[in-house]
């Protein structure tokens, strides 16, 4: 095989079919069988068994049925909710896919990474996931990270093995690069020797063997409050257990009735809601062009108070296009440009495609001008410097030394004197004050071997780089050539996304490695700044460089734009925003801002982003637009919204069953519910309309209110007070009703049946004030959730056969109840409904108090 023309493509179909995917075996994601029994492992269900064997045992046939009926159900519905959601989440991982550069066909091609199969030549860039395992064929200052495999944080310097037909074992790893390693530096070509399950990173598969379940915080703090509510409700039905038998109860009836009762009282549903809400909340997230990659950040997203966001590719298109041109010798400057060029970045497209539009021989100078070493660009030296030999025989002895950057670095390493720096110093400012980039272009002609000296020992030099530059370069003697401008146009579009963040309490900080006045000049288009920037709103990475964390911390969020900084200081911005108690959010897109998305509470990346920051991000902007970033933080408060809904609903309706049971028995009472009618309440008319509550569309209103502040419970003082007001006033009703009749000597089956549809229609009513806590009821859409309107009609309909279908009255002892009996049941709902509004109501009303005071 030619290396430099890689494989051809039918041989690499013939090698894939040989060697399968590169891809390493993960534990089966989705199965039936498992997901079915897994519904079966619930303290919940353990205790309906036990209670059915032994109802059965004692031919209680009425309440066997009720009972396994109830498992039945419940096992059915968690089972096709938990199946979609998987479902959903393994459709969602598969939208994620790593691409990798080859040569096929001696051209350059980005495919799939599991495409790639051994013999294939894999080219390597700064920020690249290596792809499996292979060999070094061609390395310019290529240095990996290889902490994934040994631990070790320190770069491994990589070198280009020269005789490819050396035993393979004997190699050294230097001259090896192993897939799941990243490209900290440089670039280089890779030849393919082994794929899959047979890379180094495959043979550790049993470790490192992935599941689809991600267990977040907010998972497992639902899953623990529905733990320790469990123990809590246990004891509770221990107790009305044992003050039955004390009241000479039958124990077999107190029994029942306890499991009834535990089973009303544990909020199973939670944890299958909340995976629910989780999922159709990345799913909506994904329709409006972001694609996240973690569960976590789902949940997180609503919290989110500060965006740390990228300049380039998201205010603005990223589009970037040459616009002018200050020369001092223009066809030197051209020729820079071509030359001092690697086509990996759209200001390097851009340079190219500039030239091409005058100059069509661009090729013929490349050939011309062969390559002979190479200082690779990096975000610490801020330029690129290569060195060329003229091919020809006049000039063969002869070579050239192109460098383009950063200006301040360019300038650094030029010989100027004060004035003529002075001069373009001022150039400099005016073009940035026109919100335009720049690039820098420096060069130097001589004797190649003398030349190759200098860059050697350069090339070392920066090796070592510490941010300052010596003398070294002054005595090369670089003749300064002008500045290449460049415009990135302003998504305007993204004008109302920045107004629509200050409406919900979001601020925005803008963080770029541009220069100040040029990113200033995007801030005025967008309106994000009127003229200059007030002293405090601005920082550079100088001044980030010179000031302490403490001091950092007080200015921290005053400041609107960090200017000119460095992806280590990016990771101190987020530090001293969380330390203020900010929800961050914050973007990046090469290796060097891993770091920082890591330790954001969410990081994002644009879709050109390296594959290894794709890796580290929470969420991937599709368009690369900031609306996005926007629109994911709305669904994100839409998220959690409708998880206080399901909490508040299911808790309000457990802490409402048990209060009027065991006060019932503590009174002295007869037994106002059967277990069967608690357990039909329970699974119809709760189970159905609290599942439903996951699918309410986010309020109009999320993007008017302040951020929720980190570590905000999901139980807060409102949820509290509601499940409380709920809970006692519908049981003050209740066995005031319940009295009443029994005084009214009322037949006892008619009561219960009183009181079980008056707890049912209770439900089916109080569902729609926990549509929103963010407005009354008359306030809101009642039918904007067909989920919901199904599962109250639905829930009515069973009511209904509950009561009037001979076979139920059998089953749940009921009977049939006159016009009069539906007046009390609709009234006591009805009542209760208003009730809660009015406790809303008062909520609302302190609510914008404190708004009007944060805003004042």
């Amino acid at each position: 095989m030619d290396k430099s023309q890689g494989l051809t493509f039918q041989e690499a179909k013939t090698r894939l079919n040989k060697h399968g995917f590169n891809e390493i075996e993960r534990k089966k994601q989705l199965s039936l069988l498992k997901l079915l029994l897994d519904q079966f492992k619930s303290p919940l269900i353990y205790i309906l068994f036990f209670a059915g064997l032994i109802t059965l045992f004692l031919k209680e046939w009425t309440d066997s049925v009720v009972i396994f009926l109830a498992v039945g159900v419940n096992t059915i519905l968690g089972f096709i909710q938990e199946f979609k959601a998987e479902k959903s989440l393994v459709a969602l991982r598969k939208m994620i896919v790593i691409h990798t550069k080859v040569i096929r066909d001696g051209k350059e091609e980005l495919i799939e990474a599991k495409n790639i199969v051994p013999g294939d030549l894999v080219v390597l860039s700064t920020g690249d996931k290596v792809p499996a395992d292979g060999l070094i064929i061609k390395e310019v200052d290529l240095h990996i990270s290889e902490a994934i495999l040994t631990g070790e944080s320190i770069p491994v310097e990589k070198r280009q093995l020269q005789n490819l037909k050396e035993e393979r074992d004997e190699i050294k790893p230097q001259f090896k690069a192993f897939m799941g390693t990243v490209v900290v530096s440089g670039r280089g070509r890779m030849l393919v020797t082994a794929t899959g399950m047979k890379a180094k990173m495959g043979q550790l598969a049993g470790k490192l063997k992935e599941t689809i379940d991600e267990e977040t915080p907010l998972k497992k703090q639902i899953t623990k409050l529905s733990r320790f509510l469990a123990i809590i409700f246990a004891l509770i039905c221990l107790i009305i257990f044992f003050e039955g038998i004390l009241r000479q109860r039958p124990w077999l009836e107190m029994f029942t009735l306890s499991v009834a009762v535990a089973v009303a009282a544990i909020p199973e549903g939670l944890v299958i809601a909340l995976t629910v809400i989780l999922t159709l909340g990345m799913q909506k997230i994904l329709k409006r062009k972001g694609l996240v990659r973690k569960l976590l950040a789902a949940e997180t997203l609503g919290s989110v108070d500060v965006i740390c966001a990228d300049k380039t590719g998201t205010l603005t298109e990223g589009k970037m296009k040459v616009v002018g041109a200050d020369f001092i010798n223009l066809h030197q400057g051209k020729k820079a440009a071509v030359l001092c060029n690697n086509l990996i970045n759209p200001l390097e497209i851009a340079m190219m495609d500039w030239v091409s539009k005058e100059n069509k021989n661009t090729g013929q100078l490349i050939k011309e001008n062969p390559r002979i070493a190479e200082i690779p660009f990096s975000s610490e030296k801020k330029f690129i410097a290569v060195l060329t030999s003229l091919n020809n025989s006049k000039d063969r002895d002869r070579g050239e030394i192109f460098l383009s950057g950063a200006p301040e670095m360019v300038m650094e390493m030029v010989p100027f004197s004060s004035r003529e720096k002075l001069k373009w110093m001022k150039k400099l400012d005016e073009y940035t004050k026109k919100g335009l980039r720049v690039v820098a272009f420096a060069s130097r002609a001589g004797d190649l071997e003398r030349l190759k000296l200098h860059f050697n020992r350069l090339k070392k030099d920066f090796k070592k780089y510490d941010g300052h530059v010596d003398g070294n370069w002054h005595s090369l003697k670089l003749e300064w050539l002008g500045l290449l401008l460049f415009e990135d146009p302003v998504r305007l579009e993204v004008k109302k996304s920045l107004a629509e963040c200050q409406r919900a309490g979001i601020k925005v900080k803008i963080i770029t490695g541009d220069y100040k006045n040029t990113a200033l000049a995007v801030l005025r288009k967008l309106g994000l700044a009127d003229g200059s920037l007030k002293e405090d709103q601005a920082m550079e990475g100088w001044q980030l460089e010179k000031i302490s964390s403490e001091e950092l911390l007080k200015k921290i969020d005053k400041v609107l734009l960090f200017s000119r900084t460095t992806p280590e200081q990016k990771i101190r911005i987020v530090e001293a925003l969380q330390n203020k108690g900010h929800t961050v959010a914050m973007m990046g897109d090469g290796v060097n801002d891993v770091l920082a998305l890591k330790k954001s509470d969410i990081g994002i990346v644009v879709n050109e982003a390296s594959e290894v920051a794709k890796e580290t991000a929470d969420i991937v902007l599709l368009d690369s637009n900031f609306q996005t970033i926007v629109a994911a933080v709305e669904e994100g408060r839409g998220i959690f919204e409708n998880i206080k809904k399901v909490v508040l609903f299911l808790l309000s309706d457990s802490f409402t069953e048990v209060i009027l049971i065991g006060g019932s028995l503590l009174l002295g009472l007869p037994v106002p519910l059967f277990p069967a009618q608690i357990l039909w309440v329970n699974l119809v008319e709760d189970g159905l309309p609290g599942l439903a509550l996951a699918f309410e569309p986010k309020d109009d209103d999320l993007m008017k209110e302040l951020p929720r502040k980190k570590g905000t419970p999901i139980i807060d003082k409102e949820i509290k007070v509601i499940i409380f007001i709920v809970g006692i006033m519908t049981d003050l009703f209740l066995f005031g009703i319940f009295i009443w009749l029994l005084k009214q000597e009322m037949a006892m089956e008619k009561v219960r049946t009183i009181v079980f549809a008056g707890l049912a229609i209770n439900s089916l009513l109080y569902v729609f004030s926990c549509k929103t806590l963010r407005k009354n009821i008359w306030n809101e859409n009642l039918f904007n959730n067909k989920f919901l309107i199904f599962s109250v009609f639905f829930g009515f309909l069973l009511l209904i056969s509950g009561i009037y279908l001979p076979l139920a009255n059998r089953l749940l002892k009921t009977v049939p109840l006159n016009i009069s009996s539906w007046f009390i049941i609709i009234g006591l709902g009805v009542t209760n409904v208003l009730l809660i509004e009015l406790v809303k109501w008062f909520f609302l009303r302190n609510k914008s108090k404190i708004k009007s005071n944060s805003l004042a």
